[in-house]
């Protein structure tokens, strides 16, 4: 939300939004073209880049600190986004929230990371797809770089320091080459920090956060009506991140002379504690390139919008025992790409220019996006044997597993999307003060998909208590042996050949469906609008990533479709209070729903496995809720601002899947039970809500002094995606609420800014999610492990931040 009812600059939009400085307006793009908020029949909501820098937001996991109701998570495939409810998540399909940058819609995954030089970020409520390429129903997110100035040399340089060790720095210069003709702006983000602040007691590696990004973006203005952006960005980040675990540690096993605590002391959510050997070591390389152009002519407006993703990571490791079941050694899985994926988007869209004779104007567009690429999970499974004999191996003795009873998988995914929409709108002007618009798409939606799985030889060691010697071991098992690596007691082995659990799937997927938007508003007078909307959405899901062995059926989900229903009202009372509020309703069928934590029996292993992040199946679903937002100025050089949210969804009725207390197997991999109609389905609080204000102090005619606040609360919740129990229940998360503080001094006009600011000033450390993780890698060593994944909200961080800003900025 904007937390001041002052000029919100954002020359990021269109040059229609200079005129709006002096005026106190809020210029949106919401329809594709810039409007003032306040005449837009859309639930919008903005934070520019002036809001970035006054609180110290550098990571887009902050921007929910304004925006209520949109929850991101950046945390590569973990990376997560919520809107109106609705959690999408990389695996799940089509993004549910698409996120544009400069106009196109990248891969959240890879696009929502660090955030510098914003002009201005949209967070768009309720059906995209008529008006923009890419459908969705709960709404979008749209980012937009600064673009350079044609006029005025400028720019800033500013810098943080907080706890965890956090620095960023952040600069940019603006060069007119040729006035008013062609400009260059350079932009650069260098953050380190100890990430999320998640230590091991098992380790001395530190978690780490390390962001190097560049961009450049170039404007060219030959005419008057012809304009040329041009942006390149390269960023490469590293993250060392370890699995939060809350329990008392393992109870031990006494009858396997298993200690206690083998794999750790106990430990509280308050502790923000891992206790794996090594982090997980997350690599990205990703360079964007978006290309904006428009030429007006003949009464129209033709526009380009080009995005090209060019992503180079290499590969990742994963570390998948984060109960540390393998104490001294960690096992990891190695997810990567098999050559360079390939992601681009393109639209062009011929808009009519308002014509004061014509009661009407018109767009139509087309969209297509081609993405491919070939993903590889590398992934051991350890039998018994690896750490031992199976008659005398205790968790720790044995560090360095034995590559015999080692099996090795190699799982091949090759997937893409070949996407079109072809989209028209329509706005007829019965009078000056109603609006009546609607628009079609058709979606084109071809997903070819091959998987290849290939397991190698290996040997699984056993014992039988029947034989009395080594030289029975072929009767306890067809083409079983004595084993020749452990010759003290009755050790046999049986050989897995190469290929044994070898399987291949192959998918082409393709769909066809007409989406629609239709909305009625009304300015009741120049400060009261009232408006009505309807639409529609479609979304195909994607096979269900970094689950390996998922059984053939449940890979891939059916497309999901929906339909919105809001009214809304927006009223302003002069310059010193507005108030926008809008109610809605989506019905889901075959809504895409995250399962995480559900026990499968994985075709791989041959033994169970717990689902990723990124196992989705279909329920059908509603979603009723409201939004509110509320702006004042109740006295000079003082700004208030409010925002609530509310979603909750429910369940229509059906069958989903659930851990039922009996582990899956072979002939049942995955278990399923009713979700009653009406179960609420919230991975996060329904009710949100944050209330921010600044106060500004004249000292002297050149300096100022400024204290800000936020405020961010987060309900309880019933809760369906988090804090899922070991018998499959779920149980209440407790509501919270977050507290910002800012404090500084500033030159007049903005040249310089010097100021302190506390994150989390009460240090609250809340559970937001829990998996109940059972021990999965290395079934041998039977205790249990006595924790629980969980997540919880970042500790306190206090800090400095120091800003210094010439020219044209």
């Amino acid at each position: 939300m904007v937390t001041t009812m002052l000029t919100v600059s954002a020359p990021t939009i269109a040059r229609a939004q200079d005129a709006a400085v002096d005026t106190g307006e809020i210029i949106v793009n919401a329809r594709r073209e810039s409007e003032s908020l306040q005449d837009v029949p859309v639930s919008v909501q903005v934070v520019t880049g002036s809001n970035l820098q006054k609180l110290a937001i550098t990571n887009v996991e902050e921007v929910s600190k304004l925006a209520p109701g949109l929850t991101l998570v950046s945390n590569g495939s973990s990376t997560a986004i919520t809107l109106r409810g609705v959690t999408w998540q990389p695996g799940s399909g089509t993004p549910a929230t698409p996120i544009y940058f400069n106009d196109a819609p990248f891969d959240p995954g890879n696009t929502i990371t660090s955030l510098f030089d914003v002009g201005q970020i949209e967070v768009l409520r309720g059906p995209q797809g008529t008006t923009r390429g890419a459908p969705s129903i709960s709404g979008a997110v749209t980012i937009t770089t600064r673009r350079p100035d044609l006029e005025e040399l400028g720019g800033y340089v500013q810098g943080l320091y907080g706890s965890g060790d956090h620095r960023d720095l952040q600069a940019a210069i603006n060069v007119p080459i040729i006035k008013n003709v062609l400009a260059v702006r350079l932009a650069t983000n260098i953050e380190d920090s100890d990430g999320t602040r998640v230590f091991s007691v098992n380790s001395s590696v530190k978690p780490k956060f390390k962001d190097r990004s560049y961009r450049a973006t170039v404007l060219f203005n030959p005419t008057d009506t012809v304009s040329i952006v041009g942006m390149y960005q390269r960023r490469r980040t590293q993250s060392l991140v370890y699995s939060q675990v809350a329990g008392t540690g393992s109870p031990g096993l006494a009858a396997l002379n298993i200690p206690a605590n083998f794999n750790g002391p106990a430990l509280s959510v308050k502790d923000q504690a891992s206790v794996q050997d090594l982090p997980s070591e997350i690599n990205q390389h990703v360079d964007l390139l978006t290309i904006n152009a428009t030429w007006e002519v003949f009464g129209h407006k033709l526009s380009y919008n080009y995005g090209n993703q060019m992503n180079t990571s290499p590969d990742s490791h994963n570390a998948v025992d984060p109960l540390n079941i393998l104490p001294g050694f960690e096992a990891f899985a190695s997810p990567g790409y098999i050559g360079k994926p390939k992601f681009r988007t393109h639209e062009i869209r011929i808009s009519s220019m308002p014509d004061p004779d014509r009661p009407f104007e018109y767009d139509i567009g087309w969209f297509s996006k081609r993405s491919s690429g070939v993903q590889s999970f590398d992934s051991p499974t350890y039998l018994p044997g690896a750490f031992g004999s199976p008659i005398s191996a205790v968790p720790g003795n044995i560090t360095v597993p034995n590559d015999r009873y080692v099996l090795n998988s190699a799982t091949r995914i090759q997937i893409g999307q070949v996407f079109d929409s072809f989209y028209g709108n329509i706005r007829l002007h019965p009078d000056d003060k109603t609006e009546l618009s609607g628009g079609f798409a058709i979606i084109r939606d071809r997903i070819p998909v091959d998987v290849d799985i290939k397991t190698f030889a290996a040997f699984n060691a056993f014992t039988d208590p029947r034989l009395p010697s080594r030289a029975l071991c072929p009767f306890a098992a067809p083409g079983a042996i004595a084993s020749p690596v452990y010759t003290s007691g009755v050790v046999c082995e049986v050989g897995i050949p190469d290929g044994f659990r070898n399987a291949t799937q192959a998918n082409n997927d393709k769909y066809t469906a007409a989406i629609y938007n239709f909305s009625l508003s009304r300015k009741i007078n120049d400060e009261l609008l009232v408006y009505a909307t309807t639409g529609s959405s479609f979304r195909t899901g994607l096979p269900a990533l970094n689950n390996p062995g998922l059984p053939d059926d449940f890979v891939t989900p059916s497309p999901e479709k929906a339909k919105s229903y809001e009214v809304g009202v927006k009223a302003t009372f002069g310059r010193a209070f507005r108030i926008n509020a809008s109610a809605f309703q989506l019905d889901y069928k075959n809504q895409l729903t995250a399962f995480e934590g559900i026990n499968y029996f994985n075709t791989v292993s041959g033994r169970v496995a717990q689902t990723s992040l990124a196992f989705y199946r279909n329920i059908d679903a509603r979603v009723r809720g409201f939004e509110v937002e509320i702006g004042a100025r109740p006295i000079e050089n003082l700004n208030l601002g409010a925002n609530i949210s509310y979603s909750k969804i429910k369940s229509r009725g059906g069958q989903v899947p659930c851990n039922d207390g009996v582990l899956p197997t072979e002939g049942d991999p995955i278990h399923f039970c009713s979700s009653a109609k009406g179960q609420v389905l919230n991975a996060l609080a329904p009710f949100q809500a944050t209330v921010n204000g600044s106060y500004d102090l004249p000292i002297t005619d050149a300096i100022g002094g400024y204290f800000r606040f936020n405020v961010n609360y987060q309900g309880k919740n019933p809760n369906f995606g988090n804090f899922r129990q070991t018998d499959g229940s779920f149980r209440e998360a407790k509501s919270y609420a977050l507290v910002d503080l800012f404090a500084g001094l500033a030159g007049s006009g903005g040249a310089w800014d010097l100021g302190f600011y506390a994150k989390n000033v009460f240090n609250q450390k809340v559970e937001l999610s829990r998996i109940a993780t059972f021990n999965s890698v290395y079934p041998s060593f039977a205790a249990a492990s006595g924790y629980d994944v969980v997540r919880s909200t970042r500790p306190r961080e206090l800090g400095v931040t120091l800003r210094y800003a010439f020219g044209s900025r």
